[in-house]
């Protein structure tokens, strides 16, 4: 599918029909199940988000402006929503590690937790850094985004 046939499918799909949004998700379901399975790392819920991704574009088709490469428009869109979910899930996990408790634990409570000082923290500090800087540029956002 080249760049104008999927603008005239999108169009199509904006328009409610269903056989456009099928030509796009026959034409597209493994690329977008890849670009989201190489960030989630796990199967089920790529599979997850591919779903959702199909029916996010049939709710909402537009913001797509032919001209500018539509797999990279799509890869966008399916790469946000899986870092959406790896954003909503580490949040929903710290508040459950939080034990419905609203404030963080301060610094002693994370010490005694590990057993490090605070010397230890910042040397710990020290190497994750520097091993972030060796990563290229988006698996460093990957895994800043998955870790804060």
């Amino acid at each position: 599918m080249n760049d104008e046939q999927f603008y005239r499918a999108l169009l199509k799909v904006g328009k409610k029909d269903k056989d456009a949004l099928k030509e796009i998700y026959e034409e597209y379901i493994g690329f977008i199940y890849h670009v989201i399975l190489d960030i989630v790392k796990n199967k089920e819920t790529a599979e997850d988000i591919t779903s959702d991704f199909f029916i996010k574009l049939w709710e909402k088709p537009i913001g797509y402006s032919p001209g500018k490469g539509h797999k990279g428009y799509i890869a966008a869109m399916a790469r946000n929503m899986a870092i959406d979910h790896l954003r909503k899930y580490k949040k929903e996990e710290l508040m459950a590690g939080m034990g419905g408790d609203d404030d963080p634990p301060d610094e002693l409570e994370l010490a005694a937790d590990t057993g490090a000082g605070p010397e230890e923290e910042v040397v710990g500090a020290l190497s994750v850094e520097q091993a972030l800087e060796k990563l290229k540029p988006v698996y460093r956002q990957i895994i800043t985004m998955k870790v804060l």
